[in-house]
């Protein structure tokens, strides 16, 4: 089996890229450029290709020559606050490329299947929400038309390889440095959960026998705070002196709460999330100190922390 991953070099691609190779299959790791990220990637079934999603023409001139059995779409600009500095950006790669990708899928291998990384924000909250909403509007699309196409409905997942900007990696690298930190409004609730867990969901929904679309997630909601009091616990310091509370970080029209329902997916497959908060934020801030020691952001021996 031949699968290709998209947005290769991103938490998600990293960890199902490496889940599938150990599995056996066959991986084109799809990543814009060579970078640092790329040593995440080495193993003796996975292969580095330069792809650019928004390039139709090179992603069909791909599913021509490697015969591709699935195609696990992550690539996007999966950050809220980066989709409102350009949500032209913001639509170009997280819809429209999804609707081209997967018209050459139903003209050139319709037998191939088809996994779009949605979103449990899905709808008109933000640029980012609503691209996704489109995307998802793609995959029906293309089901209607015959492609084998699923949409996973992802809620926040953190790991250490989270890029520093997002609010999980600011929270243990301040625990770990032993900084205190201004998180804004700490009441808004999530759905936190491992990258780890979720990409395990993606090939067992792409491997039913009929397609479904499904939540990704804990089905559990926790307040920012909850995150942020787990990363200082497992750094030994007293959460309640070093967290700050000013509402000075709030982004426009950010939902209050964001969560969704595994039981979709848990009637489906088995498969359910594994990893606890606390657990989640000991890992990342285990991470950020070795990094602080070493001053390397990536290593591959981050994955084993």
């Amino acid at each position: 089996m031949i699968a290709l991953v998209t947005g290769a070099t991103g938490q998600d691609g990293i960890y199902l890229s490496r889940l599938l190779a150990d599995a056996g299959t066959t991986v084109l790791a799809g990543r814009r450029s060579p970078g640092p990220r790329d040593c995440y990637l080495a193993h003796r079934l996975i292969t580095l290709v330069d792809l650019d999603v928004t390039d139709t023409a090179a992603f069909a001139a791909l599913l021509r020559a490697r015969q591709i059995d699935e195609v696990y779409q992550l690539a996007a600009i999966s950050s809220v606050a980066l989709s409102w500095d350009d949500p032209r950006a913001t639509v170009a790669v997280n819809a429209e490329a999804v609707e081209g990708m997967l018209a050459a899928v139903r003209h050139i291998r319709p037998s191939t299947r088809f996994f779009q990384a949605s979103s449990v924000q899905a709808g008109p909250t933000s640029p980012y929400a609503a691209s996704k909403l489109a995307a998802e509007g793609s995959v029906a699309d293309a089901r209607a038309r015959g492609v084998f196409a699923v949409a996973g409905r992802l809620a926040n997942h953190e790991s250490p390889l989270r890029p520093v900007h997002f609010v999980s990696r600011r929270i243990a690298r301040a625990a770990a440095a032993g900084d205190v930190l201004d998180l804004g409004d700490l009441s808004s609730e999530r759905d936190w959960g491992h990258a780890r867990d979720h990409v395990a969901a993606m090939p067992l929904l792409l491997r039913l026998p009929e397609p479904l679309d499904a939540d990704i997630c804990t089905g559990v909601r926790h307040p920012l705070r909850a995150l942020a009091e787990a990363a200082y616990s497992a750094a030994g310091l007293d959460p309640a002196t070093h967290i700050v509370e000013t509402g000075a970080v709030a982004r426009p029209a950010d939902p209050v709460t964001v969560g969704g329902s595994p039981e979709a997916i848990t009637a489906a497959t088995g498969w359910r999330a594994r990893t606890s908060i606390a657990a989640l934020m000991a890992e990342l801030v285990a991470v950020e100190r070795r990094r602080l020691a070493s001053g390397l952001e990536d290593d591959v021996t981050y994955l084993a922390v």
